[in-house]
Formats: C-alpha cells, structure tokens, sequence
C-alpha cells in the first residue's frame, strides 16, 4: 500500500512539474519563416535564453493579438506604427464597440522591451503614371499586401493619415507562374508583376501603387524589380506630412540598394517605421519577472547577438551604456526592462542581480478586462 502511495505521489509531483514547465512557457511571435523578425526571434532563442519558444505569425498586427489572445506569449516583434493604428481603430465610431475596447485595453498593456532597427516604406508605381510623391496616391487601386500584416497596418495608417479616409486596396493573390521559398514571396512577386504589365497580366486585378516595407535593400526589388517601375517620393513640405511625422521618420532609399530604378545620386526620399521588441504589463508576477530576467541576460549577451546575429543587430540605436532612444507617440518602456538596460554596462554586466529582486504584480487596468486579455494575464 504504502508503495503504491509513494508511486502515485511521484506521478503527482511529476504531472504537477509538468503543468508548471507548461504554464511557464515564454514565447515569442515574430514573422514569416523567412523574415527578419522570425530570424531575430531565433537569435534570442539561441544566444539570450533557450528556453524561449519562436513563433511564425503573418506580422505585427496578429503578433499584438497574438499577445492578448495566446497564453505563453511574452515577447513580440512589430512596426512601430501598430500603436497608431490601433488609437485609429479604437477611436472609429465604425467599429463595434467590444472590438474597439479590445483595442483600449490592449493599447493600455503594450510595452517596449527594445526598439530594433528602421524598415522603410517603398512605394511602387509605374514610371508613365504621371505622380512623383506619396500625398497623390489618392483613389489609386493599392496593393499592401494580407490583412493585418505588418505592410497592410503602415499602408492603412499612411493613407488615413493622408486622406482621412480608408484606400482602395486591391486583394492579394497568387499568380501560378510567380517563383519563391515560400507563399508570401509568390504572393509579393505575383503582385510586383501584375504591376508592372497590367496589359500582359490582365485575368489579374489591377494594381497602380504597390507598398512594401522593410530594411533595404529588400531582396524582391535588388533581385527581380522590373526596370519599368519607380519609387515614389516623399515630400516633407507638404502639408500632410506633418502627421505622418508623428508616427514616422524621414529617410532615404539609397541608389546603391537598387540599381535597376536609377535613384538619383542622392537617394529617394521615403518614410522608414522603426520595429519594436514588444511585452506587456502582465498581471502575473512571473512572467514579469521573466521579463526582467531576460532583459539581464539580453544586456550579457548583447555583443554575442551584434557580432554572431542576423546584421540587422548591428543597426541598434542603443548600446550599453547609452541612454535608452526615444520612442514613438503613444509607447512606453516596459518597468520590468528599463531599470535593467539603463544600469546594463559594456562589458555586458547590469550593475544589480536579478533572480531574487521581487517584482510586484502591476494594478489592475481602468478599463474592462477581457476574457482574452484574463486568460493570457494581461490583466485581471
């Protein structure tokens, strides 16, 4: 008898081991499996903290929900400008209202854990379309790629701000004849066709400006543009451009990034978004502690990731012992973070311990509390 207590014992500590290994499993959700986001997920993984589990999502818009909706979520990677978008559905009076205090509730958990690096904003027309900038996409049949991809929420968001109004977006598709590793390049390269010879691909909806967004130079356009196609520029003059600039940052499309469309000596002038490294305030105690744990050994391993990492790492603003960069309207650091990259020094040691620093659970949100935001301890 007492043999068999002793063996349903172990089985229960076993089982209740398991069920904590379980519910303590950190995740992040990054991008396609063949995107930068999912490689800078893997890089945490492997240099920062294995236990880490990568995600492969559709982008930024499915990773915010991802991290209210999935339990285990904890990190994140997406564009700056997600924020914006979400203020923008929030606040439209043409959304239901339990989606719109969704996106309250959301908006008020989201934290920065580190921004990354800058993608900037391509916008493609044809070169016999008569515009030269940005502010006269007006009415154009647009293609920005999937729903809630990282290039359809900047599209969206660019034009709102421009026009007040949502665009005439042109649904993604694939042509059979589009070559690629995986869907999203056929589906990006079935689009860069179509708009490059409307005529020769007719049984295909037209398009007249492709977006797309990332660090140059993006392979589908060094390797594959077709030299009938020009980027379009942006004008910082202009009287929209304002608001744009409070979501976004000048920049410049370098000559040297794209051969085939002959950019001037001097680059085009563009919009870049800057990508984020996201968590959240989290009602559990735990994983903010997690949180902290790992921004130390993020600090530790910060010359590991530069010298061994994707070379997007090596495009950070922050280095340890700088102050933290600024961060876009609306975005706050994360308190589990901050007091631990602002002490990190340069040698990769954080000035104070973290594994026995008790981390007290945040108050509970003004606004209501979801269920998906209660089951995956976004709040209470």
């Amino acid at each position: 008898m007492t043999s068999k207590l002793s063996q349903l014992c172990r089985a229960c500590v076993g089982a209740a081991l398991m069920m904590i290994g379980a519910a303590h499993a950190e995740t992040i959700v990054t991008g396609g499996k063949t995107g930068t986001y999912f490689a800078i997920g893997n890089n945490l993984r492997e240099m920062v903290d294995n236990r880490l589990e990568v995600k492969s999502t559709n982008g930024s818009w499915v990773n915010v929900e991802e991290m209210s909706r999935t339990k285990g979520v904890t990190l994140a990677v997406v564009q700056s400008d997600v924020y914006a978008a979400f203020v923008q559905m929030r606040d439209d009076k043409t959304v239901p209202d339990a989606t719109r205090r969704e996106f309250a509730d959301l908006l008020a958990n989201l934290r920065v854990f580190m921004p990354l690096y800058p993608e900037e904003v391509h916008f493609l027309v044809r070169k016999d379309d008569p515009i030269e900038y940005v502010h006269q996409i007006k009415d154009k049949a647009i293609w920005m790629d999937v729903a809630k991809s990282g290039t359809y929420l900047t599209g969206l968001n660019i034009y709102g701000k421009l026009f007040q109004e949502r665009p005439k977006m042109v649904e993604p598709f694939v042509n059979p004849t589009a070559t690629g590793d995986d869907e999203g390049t056929r589906r990006r390269r079935s689009a860069m066709m179509a708009l490059s010879d409307p005529g020769f691909y007719a049984a295909y909806p037209r398009i007249d400006v492709m977006v797309l967004v990332g660090g140059q130079p993006l392979a589908l356009l060094e390797k594959n543009a077709p030299n009938n196609l020009k980027l379009l520029k942006f004008d910082p003059a202009h009287a929209s451009s304002a608001a744009l600039l409070r979501d976004y940052q000048k920049a410049d499309i370098r000559k040297s990034s794209y051969p085939v469309l002959n950019l001037p000596e001097g680059g085009s002038p563009t919009l870049a978004v800057n990508s984020y490294l996201i968590t959240a305030s989290f009602a559990d105690p735990q994983r903010n502690q997690f949180i902290q744990n790992f921004a130390a050994q993020f600090c530790a391993k910060f010359a590991t990731l530069q010298s061994q990492g994707h070379p997007k790492w090596q495009e950070l603003r922050w280095k340890p012992g700088m102050p933290l960069p600024a961060l876009a309207a609306g975005w706050q650091y994360s308190d589990h973070v901050k007091g631990q990259l602002s002490s990190c020094r340069p040698d990769g040691a954080a000035s104070r311990a973290t594994s026995s620093i008790p981390v007290a659970a945040p108050a509970p949100a003004a606004s209501v509390c979801s269920p998906q935001d209660r089951f995956s301890g976004l709040c209470r």
